[in-house]
């Protein structure tokens, strides 16, 4: 719903009435702040043998509904230690998926096999391996004997606070190291962290005793990781490190998504290795769970229009993410809302800090903040069970080698994989504007062999989601 012009005050000053010129970059952080102290009920916004000794596992899951291969599985009958099944049964979890059960047995038993495994999102990856690595913890040995790498400081929160959950009855313990933790003594048994963190921390001089009982490396959204410049190089450094040292660290790999480029390189320093490049077929990657749409738009001020309708109509107890491409168009958007007068919220990195951000999220989890716009930084791993709507503001793109600019079909998944999980249903919508978008809207349907409906009305979407939490 709309705000009162009064309603809508920074720190400093009011923001600007519909008319005026609304406050710059600078003030993202007061914008956000300073929505959460309104009306709490208003719109608020992952050698045949290698030097390792461990041959590859490849696990590629589709969580079939129809699939009843898993129902008699139990946590108990999968032999996970009943202290672990404890804090599983509070968080609700009574028996595995289909991926809990499959990689954990692999996982602990002996020897140790590295994994490759892949799923659809939302079908409980986190917990596959939160539950492998915690029951392989020696609670003896008070050092570092798993490191999780994530892409994000929100994953590595994340991760975090589920792995705890999970070893909530257990003596293992977890620990987030974010970049502003300069002075962390105690690791405790397992640490989650961005690769980028664990360089500066872990692999200068000196600093590789800390690793000396690692026996366990996870990547969360490994194709991401092995792929990205930066995450890439610092994996390559451990490689280098565990096979220099000859130390038999077991490799897990978890994602929804990989390519042919994932495992290069793996390949290279584990060229012996067999089938590294298994994976789902694309047709298999699309969520059934969500319904996805596409709204035609006739310029990008009727882009706003659309979500300036929506606004209003939001179920108090729904979230909503909006992705844009750019963190301009995140501003933007933004901006052209407060301009209307709505309370809206932004996650971003850049000009947001680690506390903004923090706070945010938090805040996002609540029901405190509703709608949130926001660029890829929560397309991957993210999870929300509320987020009934995701919005492709942009559809998600990226620059080919030669230049070419093509559709990210990765990242789509990703987004709309923000919704419908665990078994809950949810909408993806595509803001469409103009030829090259509706291209890409057809592209996306090939790719994945999916369907994506062209979007009636604003009451026939008001109804899908009202479906959507009564089925739930």
């Amino acid at each position: 719903m709309k705000t009162s012009n009064t309603e809508l005050k920074n720190e400093n000053k009011s923001i600007p009435k519909k008319d005026e010129k609304i406050a710059e970059n600078s003030n993202l952080e007061t914008r956000n702040k300073a929505n959460t102290k309104e009306d709490k009920t208003q719109i608020q916004a992952d050698n045949n043998e290698s030097i390792l000794e461990l041959a590859f596992k490849n696990l590629v899951l589709d969580d079939d509904e129809n699939d009843n291969s898993t129902q008699k599985k139990t946590w108990d009958s999968l032999g996970v230690p009943e202290n672990v099944q404890k804090g599983l049964l509070d968080m609700s979890f009574l028996q595995p998926s289909k991926i809990q059960s499959t990689v954990f047995p692999l996982i602990v038993k002996e020897p140790r096999h590295n994994i490759i495994a892949q799923s659809k999102n939302g079908s409980g990856k986190t917990g596959a391996y939160g539950i492998s690595i915690i029951s392989s913890i020696d609670e003896k040995n008070d050092n570092i004997q798993v490191v999780v790498f994530a892409h994000t400081r929100e994953l590595v929160i994340q991760i975090k606070d589920v792995l705890e959950k999970i070893a909530k009855y257990t003596n293992v313990k977890v620990t987030a190291m974010l970049s502003q933790d300069n002075h962390v003594i105690d690791y405790g048994h397992i640490i989650v962290i961005t690769p980028g963190h664990f360089e500066n921390c872990f692999l200068r001089r000196g600093k590789h005793v800390l690793l000396d009982d690692l026996k366990m490396l996870v990547l969360d959204e490994a194709d991401y990781m092995l792929t990205n410049e930066v995450t890439s190089n610092v994996c390559e450094k451990l490689f280098k490190l565990f096979l220099r040292n000859n130390k038999k660290v077991q490799l897990l790999f978890f994602s929804a998504t990989f390519d042919e480029n994932c495992f290069r390189l793996v390949k290279k320093y584990y060229p012996n290795e067999e089938n590294l490049e298994t994976k789902l077929k694309k047709e298999e990657l699309t969520l059934d769970k969500v319904k996805q749409l596409y709204k035609e738009c006739k310029s990008p001020e009727d882009k706003i229009k659309f979500i300036e309708e929506y606004l209003p109509l939001n179920s108090n107890s729904q979230r909503v993410l909006i992705f844009a491409n750019r963190r301009d168009n995140v501003v933007n958007l933004q901006k052209a809302l407060y301009k209307r007068g709505y309370k809206v919220y932004i996650l971003m990195g850049g000009d947001m800090s680690f506390s903004n951000r923090d706070e945010t999220i938090k805040k996002f989890r609540s029901g405190e903040i509703q709608i949130l716009i926001t660029t890829d930084l929560l397309s991957r791993g993210y999870d929300e069970r509320l987020v009934k709507l995701v919005i492709n503001y942009d559809i998600p793109i990226k620059k080919e080698k030669d230049g070419f600019i093509d559709v990210d079909y990765e990242t789509y998944l990703h987004r709309i994989g923000r919704t419908g999980r665990f078994d809950t249903k949810g909408i993806g919508i595509n803001l469409v504007c103009g030829k090259r978008d509706m291209e890409n809207i057809n592209k996306i349907e090939k790719y994945y062999g999916t369907k994506i409906e062209k979007m009636k009305s604003m009451d026939e979407l008001l109804d899908d989601l009202r479906k959507c939490v009564i089925e739930d």
